[in-house]
């Protein structure tokens, strides 16, 4: 009976100690972020420590995550569902990767509905990222990643065979074109620590899969994987559609519209898109400037240079596209802030830019919500 009740007590105990570890740590690395971002503030960009101060937010961020895992390792049946929309979700993730110095062509395929899904959103989004994480790991030197949402009937055999009872669902594919993995190392991948290339990708062993698999199992879900050998692997989170939600798309708790009064420039050969972005803007409190060019942004940039804070850039233009118009702005403006504006495809021109100082994207089409805070963000970089 005392070894019985010994392995029943060590999980608990064990639970303890890595989230109060996990809360301690987040809490010393809280207020080194806070001194190290009030050190970046203080000096210029062209500072020869800019980058440093730079490079060690990041670790600190990096850090933060391993401590959420620990975090994940110490509440992993703890869950605060409400209903999200997964594209909304997504969305958000993928407009925050850092593709930075990566040759990674990022393609996004959203469905043009809300897919609305009762869950823990930050659990979901949790799940999200250890995938793409590991789809990028699996691209060293370039690729593409693809990303598709979908509503989707599973029914009779098929849901059988996932252990799943028929209905509808909602379906998040990841698929890379990386070094894929072979059967042995596919039925492995969730197990904790596991990785196949522990020389080559030791930064891979972890518990990202093992906890993505154990959420999405206790959200009645499954992840559905596919991979290759240097063909590729694909990753699906499939989880049930709450229909009775209807077409409604519901804003996550804590997002709320963030105001500003700065000048912005918008630049898009698409009227419509031009319309709806300047009554986004003025109903946020900014001025807004709009044109259909690059040649005509180029022209009012030259004359208003000094009011315009922000660039919204549109990639795709004729005669002149965006990286074209983005390098000579940035001739008139070395330190001038664009956000780019662009459909589902983060390609070569796109990161190229990112790497010259672009302060972001943003994708088309974009909520209210999502423009305000990407607005700001792009201006305060």
């Amino acid at each position: 009976m005392e070894h019985i009740q010994l392995k029943s007590e060590t999980p608990d105990a064990m639970e303890a100690i890595a989230g109060g570890i996990a809360h301690d740590f987040n809490n010393l690395l809280a207020v080194i972020k806070d001194k190290t971002s009030l050190m970046k503030n203080s000096i210029k960009p062209s500072d020869p420590l800019y980058q440093h101060i730079i490079e060690i937010i990041q670790c600190i961020d990096k850090g933060s995550e391993i401590a959420n895992q620990l975090l994940g390792f110490a509440k992993v049946d703890e869950y605060s569902t409400s209903f999200i929309d997964v594209n909304r979700l997504v969305r958000k993730v993928v407009e925050n990767l850092d593709l930075n110095g990566k040759s990674i062509v990022l393609d996004v395929e959203l469905d043009s509905k809300p897919l609305i899904v009762e869950a823990d959103s930050d659990k979901i989004t949790q799940v999200f990222i250890s995938i793409v994480d590991n789809a990028l790991q699996a691209m060293p030197k370039r690729g593409k990643l693809s990303v598709v949402t979908e509503s989707a009937a599973i029914l009779n055999g098929s849901a059988g065979s996932y252990g799943l009872n028929t209905g509808f669902f909602v379906k998040i594919t990841i698929t890379d074109t990386g070094i894929g993995m072979e059967k042995d190392v596919l039925e492995n991948i969730f197990t904790p620590f596991y990785s196949a290339g522990h020389e080559r990708y030791p930064e891979k062993k972890g518990l990202g899969l093992t906890f993505a698999k154990g959420i999405i199992q206790n959200h009645n879900g499954v992840i559905d994987v596919w991979s290759s050998p240097k063909a590729g692997s694909s990753f699906s989170i499939i989880l049930p559609l709450k229909e009775a939600a209807g077409n409604i798309d519901i804003p996550v708790e804590d997002e709320k519209l963030v105001l500003g009064n700065e000048s912005v420039l918008l630049v898009d050969d698409e009227e419509r898109i031009l319309t709806i972005g300047r009554e986004i803007c003025k109903a946020l409190g900014y001025s807004v400037l709009t044109v259909a060019s690059g040649e005509e942004a180029i022209r009012l940039y030259k004359e208003k240079k000094e009011e315009i804070n922000l660039v919204v850039l549109d990639m795709i233009m004729p005669e002149m596209n965006g990286l074209e118009t983005f390098l000579k702005l940035k001739k008139l403006n070395p330190d001038i802030k664009v956000l780019i504006s662009t459909g589902y495809a983060i390609d070569e021109k796109v990161q190229k830019m990112l790497r010259q100082g672009c302060k972001g994207y943003i994708l088309k089409p974009y909520s209210v919500i999502d423009f305000s805070h990407k607005l700001r963000e792009a201006l305060e970089l």
